[in-house]
């Protein structure tokens, strides 16, 4: 077969799907209306989740595989929210009071270090090639956390060695409003 045939089929075969999906996009529309409408009337909540259960997922179907991220096609699951910062209770289990730690990133939005998270990673490994004690931080799960004496120790260590290569230059963070 010919490529311009093939290409004319898949033409025509992108706009039936076209035209599927708006069908499909529509029918889902009118789904959704005719179940809110169903729970302003009073219908009860089991029997209509039950019905919508019976619902085919198309859209995750419809979803090419790919290997590797694409920018063209989303990931499969959205990225989790960024989590807060939860500050410790002001008390540690032996009655003292407990240090605040802050993530890399945290540190950065609170304005104790200049740098975003993945510059901090790497001055880290520099400073560690070049002797620049660097503070050890605690394991939270898959974080490291540190406090806010151990990150300025190290920032103003690293930024007293690097301050020929960097004069004139000032650090980039975050506007804080405190």
């Amino acid at each position: 077969m010919d490529w311009t045939q093939l290409l004319k089929e898949l033409a025509d075969a992108v706009e039936v799907r076209n035209s599927r999906v708006v069908a499909l996009r529509s029918a889902g529309s009118h789904v959704a209306e005719l179940a809110a409408q169903a729970l302003v009337a009073g219908a009860p909540g089991p029997p209509l989740r039950r019905i919508l259960a019976g619902m085919e997922p198309l859209v995750e179907r419809e979803r090419p595989h790919v290997c590797g991220h694409s920018p063209a096609v989303p990931p499969a699951r959205p990225a989790p929210p960024p989590t807060p910062h939860q500050p410790p209770p002001a008390y540690d289990d032996s009655g003292l009071p407990a240090l605040v730690r802050y993530s890399l990133a945290e540190a950065w939005h609170e304005g104790i270090l200049p740098w975003k998270p993945a510059t901090a990673r790497m001055y880290r490994k520099r400073s560690i090639k070049r002797g620049i004690p660097v503070p050890e931080g605690e394991l939270d799960g898959q974080t490291l956390r540190y406090t806010e004496d151990e990150l300025r120790t190290w920032r103003a260590t690293w930024e007293k060695q690097a301050a020929p290569a960097t004069a004139g230059r000032l650090p980039q963070g975050p506007e804080v409003a405190r």
